[in-house]
Order: C-alpha cells, then structure tokens, then sequence
C-alpha cells in the first residue's frame, strides 16, 4: 500500500457563503460545531488525502476552515459563487489557481460537499482504494437505488395534462410494475472521485467513463434545509 501514500490526493470542499434553502448552511451549527468540519474532519482522517482545500467565496468561511485545519489558499470570484454557479467553474478555478500559483498538480480529485456530516471516513478510504485500483474511468459517482422511478414522474404540459417525464406510448411504463422496470442508480452526491483531466480536458466533472460506487440508502443523509436538518440531529443522538 506504499504507493498509494505516494499520489496527490487533493479534497476539495466546495462552500459559498449564500443559500437559499437555509442561510449560512454551510457553517450552522450542528452539535456545536459549524457543518464544514465534520467533512473537514473526515478528510484529515482518510488515510489517503494529501491535502484539504476548502473552495469559498466567503472570508467568513475562510476563517472556519483554517481554524479546523483546511486550505484556503484563496477566495473564489463571487461570479463562480452564485446560485446557478456549476461544480465544473469551481473546480477548474481551484485546479488552475494552483497549478499557476503553487505549480501543485494533484493525481486524484476527491469531492466532499460539505452538507454531509454523516459520512463514513471508511467509506472514503474504500472508495479511493477502489479508484487507485481502476485507472480506465474519468469519474467515480457514489451512487444508490431511488425512492422513485424515473417512469413513474410526470411533468405538467402547457394543457395544464399530466405528461410521462419518460415518454412511451406504446408500452406506458408508468403502468408497470416497478420490479419489471429497469434498475437505475441515483447520483446522491456522498462521494465523488475525479482525474484532473476530466476537469482541465474535457471540461467536466464526470467525463465519459463514470464508475459506480455503490452505498445504500439509509448512508445518506444530506442537510438541505431545516427539515433533513432536524432529521440529522435525532440520527445523531442515537
């Protein structure tokens, strides 16, 4: 396992200091600790991850990551900052940044938003194992079964008509039974793992060749808003 110490693995925890669904989300207190920590903390923890770079427009932020042991080499452009800003613009802002400024290229791209404070530091270790031992991919997505079929959603057309998101007259799939449906995966956000030239080249945050890793459902917990908030709490105190 000695040449896996030896790859520059680089975390990168995206958080701008505005949200609509709950304000200052990234740094509300949850068990008297700001959100950002526990996925600070869990990447200080991997046994893998070279460096913590936390990705913020806010010197609020800023200031929290440094305290709790990240980078925060810069502060990202408010335009990169918004609510329509996409990964993909904040992550090749940060690869450049430091490739101009430190000359520091990493080998391998691990994504941890910071709305999961629940995540398993052995589900981290594994999934980077699992990514250094696959080379042909551009991305790795964890991943894991929805609630709802994509078959079964509609979308309401200018008649004001129910219409199957998932258009097929001829066999109306909305009707089927879900087990004969086609098993899909939900991109639930818990962890992914990226080549810089997926980023630098194709201009993406997954490519073309994304492996799956697989977690189950009762593994995520994403803080969104007050509610899965509160939610968090009581799985904590238990």
């Amino acid at each position: 396992m000695k040449f896996l110490k030896k790859k520059k693995i680089l975390a990168i925890i995206p958080a701008r200091g505005g949200s609509k669904s709950l304000k200052n989300k990234n740094i509300i207190k949850l068990f008297g600790k700001p959100l950002i920590f526990y996925s600070i903390n869990a990447a200080k923890k991997c046994n893998f991850i070279s460096r913590i770079i936390v990705s913020t427009d806010s010197e609020k932020i800023k200031k929290i990551a440094l305290k709790f042991g990240a980078e925060a080499p810069f502060l990202r452009p408010k335009k990169l900052a918004l609510d329509n800003s996409k990964d993909y613009e904040t992550f090749h802002h940060c690869l450049k940044w430091l490739s101009k400024n430190e000359n520091y290229n990493p080998d391998l791209i691990i994504h941890l938003r910071p709305t999961y404070p629940m995540r398993k530091i052995s589900e981290i270790n594994k999934s980077i194992k699992f990514a250094l031992s696959n080379n042909n991919f551009d991305s790795i997505r964890s991943v894991c079964e929805p609630m709802q079929h994509p078959f079964k959603m509609y979308v309401v057309n200018n008649k004001k008509f129910l219409k199957p998101f998932i258009e097929n007259s001829k066999k109306e799939f909305g009707n089927w039974p879900r087990q004969q449906l086609p098993k899909i995966y939900w991109h639930n956000g818990y962890i992914d793992i990226i080549k810089p030239k997926t980023i630098m080249n194709q201009h993406s945050m997954s490519g073309k060749r994304i492996l799956p890793y697989f977690l189950k459902n009762d593994e995520i917990h994403d803080v969104d808003d007050r509610i899965s908030l509160e939610i968090i709490k009581k799985l904590f105190n238990n």
